[in-house]
């Protein structure tokens, strides 16, 4: 994914903007990582009790890490601070959340309600369906942040926008 091109907003428009980006940010990433945390907590569970779960352990934490990568991202940029380093490698950290997203869904998720195996079986299979449903809606709650704060930035005044 290319890396986004945010102008530099500048007073208290930008101010206010970058605000409500932050707080949308945060308040995105909470409800995001909650089937993180259940996802995380199965992980370990199953690696206590000896059936697997290494990637839901490691996988749950890696993809909350890339997803706050990426948002402090778009939140450093809408408060018009200027390029830095780490931020070239939050672009391709979005694979991250699609991946272990897809993976829950599909493998954990529908390939369980596809083999069956009883009652069981199926609702943990439709369970990590809905938490796996959760994690990439999560995610493109994110990516329409991104959306809005570079729609947001270009009119602010003295950005070619609106008139202070």
């Amino acid at each position: 994914m290319p890396e986004p091109t945010f102008p530099t907003p500048s007073g208290q428009a930008a101010e206010t903007v970058g605000r409500a980006i932050q707080k949308l940010a945060a308040a995105r990433l909470g409800r995001g990582f909650v089937p993180l945390a259940l996802l995380f907590l199965v992980g370990v569970g199953k690696l206590l009790w000896g059936s697997g779960g290494l990637v839901l352990a490691l996988g749950a934490p890696l993809t909350a890490g890339a997803m706050l990568f990426y948002a402090l991202r778009v939140v450093e940029r809408s408060f018009g601070r200027p390029p830095r380093a780490w931020m070239s490698l939050a672009g391709p950290a979005w694979v991250v959340p699609v991946g272990f997203g897809v993976w829950v869904l599909g493998w954990l998720g529908l390939r369980g309600v596809a083999v069956g195996g009883g009652v069981i079986s199926v609702s943990s299979a439709l369970l990590f369906a809905g938490l796996g449903t959760w994690v990439l809606r999560a995610w493109h709650k994110i990516l329409e942040l991104h959306s809005l704060a570079e729609a947001m930035i270009p009119v602010l005044p003295g950005k070619g926008g609106v008139e202070s």
